[in-house]
């Protein structure tokens, strides 16, 4: 079975890397670590693909998420529930 995607988008900046914390934080939190891939994404290109224009942002299997803010745990973990991921 394929694992689902997390891509945080990013130049490299603090809220960026904070983002990215706290996405491991959450999958740590229920247990998901072995069955979804976190990427950290810093090609300007990808982010006007998929529409960023404002980082960090949060993409899940494809679909932007979040962007212009930094997530805590809580909130990833209930974006994973709304996609029915959990």
């Amino acid at each position: 079975m394929k694992n689902n995607l997390i891509e945080v988008l990013g130049p490299g900046c603090k809220n960026c890397d904070d983002l990215y914390d706290n996405v491991l934080k959450a999958l740590e939190q229920a247990g998901l670590t072995e069955r979804i891939d976190v990427e950290k994404k810093k090609d300007i290109d990808y982010f006007i693909k998929m529409g960023v224009f404002s980082t960090p942002a949060l993409v899940m299997d494809g679909a932007l998420v979040s962007t212009s803010r930094v997530l805590n745990p809580d909130e990833i973990l209930e974006l994973l529930k709304e996609r029915g991921i959990s």
